[in-house]
Parts: C-alpha cells; sequence; structure tokens
C-alpha cells in the first residue's frame, strides 16, 4: 500500500479528508493534491498532508498508480478526459460524484477510456473546504463503488482496500442502482427540505 502513488484533484472538504485519512490512517507519504486553491495546497503541504501541491497535472501526476477525482459532477468527465492520454495503463481513475450513471456512461463510450471506477463516499458536512476537512471524515460511512466496463477485479480490489484502509464501508453495486438508492435516500430528503424552508419563508 505504501508504494503507491495517489493524486488528488480538488483539495475540498471531501479530497481534503481523503489525502487526511491517507496519512493517518493508511500513512502514504506519497500524495499528490492538484486544485487551484493555492493556499488549500500551501495549508497541506505546511501539515505535511501532500507531498507536492500543483495548480494543474504534471508528469507526476501522470504516473500515479490511483487519482481520485473529486471536482463537483459537472467538472468530472472533462477531468477524466484531460488525463487519459497522459496516464499509465496501470493507473486506477476514481470520482467522488453523487451521481454515477451519466459519468459512467460516458466514460464506457470514451475511444480508450481508462480503468475507471466511480465512487460516492455517504459522508460530508454542511461546510466545504480544505480548513473544514479531517481523516475521520469517512469512519463507518458507506462508500459506494460502482465500476464501469474496463474496472478489472485487480483494480476493484486495490481500491477496495484503499477505502476500507480509511474507515469506510465500501459497497459495490451498479451506477443505475447507485442513482436510484441516493435519489430516494439522500437526494429526495434535501429537495423536501429545501421546499419545506421556503413555504415557511413566503408564509
Amino acid at each position: 500500500m505504501n508504494q503507491n502513488k495517489i493524486t488528488i484533484i480538488g483539495l475540498g472538504l471531501i479530497g481534503g479528508s481523503i489525502a487526511k485519512a491517507l496519512y493517518d490512517k493508511l500513512a502514504l507519504r506519497h500524495v499528490i493534491a492538484v486544485d487551484t486553491d493555492e493556499q488549500a495546497l500551501e495549508a497541506a503541504l505546511e501539515q505535511g498532508i501532500i507531498t507536492d501541491g500543483l495548480v494543474s497535472p504534471n508528469a507526476d501526476v501522470y504516473s500515479s498508480d490511483i487519482i481520485f477525482v473529486c471536482t463537483p459532477v459537472k467538472y468530472t468527465f472533462k477531468t477524466i478526459a484531460q488525463l487519459t492520454p497522459h496516464i499509465k495503463d496501470t493507473c486506477i481513475i476514481t470520482d467522488t460524484g453523487s451521481t454515477k450513471e451519466e459519468i459512467i456512461g460516458l466514460v464506457n463510450n470514451m475511444v480508450k477510456p481508462p480503468h475507471f471506477i466511480g465512487g460516492h463516499p455517504m459522508a460530508g458536512t454542511e461546510r466545504t473546504g480544505f480548513a473544514n476537512s479531517y481523516a475521520h471524515l469517512f469512519e463507518n460511512a458507506y462508500y459506494v463503488l460502482t465500476p464501469c466496463e474496463t474496472t478489472t477485479p485487480e483494480a476493484l480490489e486495490k481500491l477496495t482496500a484503499i477505502i476500507e484502509g480509511i474507515g469506510a464501508i465500501p459497497i459495490v453495486m451498479s451506477a443505475r442502482e447507485h442513482d436510484v438508492a441516493a435519489g430516494g435516500i439522500s437526494h429526495l430528503p434535501h429537495v423536501i427540505a429545501a421546499a419545506l424552508v421556503n413555504l415557511v419563508r413566503e408564509l
């Protein structure tokens, strides 16, 4: 595990918490972070959580064994498409977005898709940013993994071991199953709560 080079793209609440969990729980000491927020990168470097902080990917990122894409969902596929021509053949790319079927479909339709495994940690807080991230965010939280057509058993086993290592409970399911379940369990209550708040405000 310690020999893996890992890159995290997007050092916010989720990406920052993954970086801290990799450091605290798995003692990984070769973690690169890519983010446009230079203050977040500087803070992570000062804390020793990452070994390098970049505002854009470079050759060191492309030689990573695993890349976590922790950007907003609307940027995820663009990021994957930009990485894919440069990464090594064995690199695993995973994301942390809350919807999975669309991204899995887009990856499956790529001319030369990477070893991609969709990911959705069922954890978070009302706060955002690296400053609010912490290593125990995923402790005993479900972490859904949605394989695509290029996912090998070895890649899924490796990522599952890392997810378990940061304290989460991995669950493997199809992208469609995930989106239906997440829509009913997680997204719908948020919509109802927002509607209730707006109704009360109007009244």
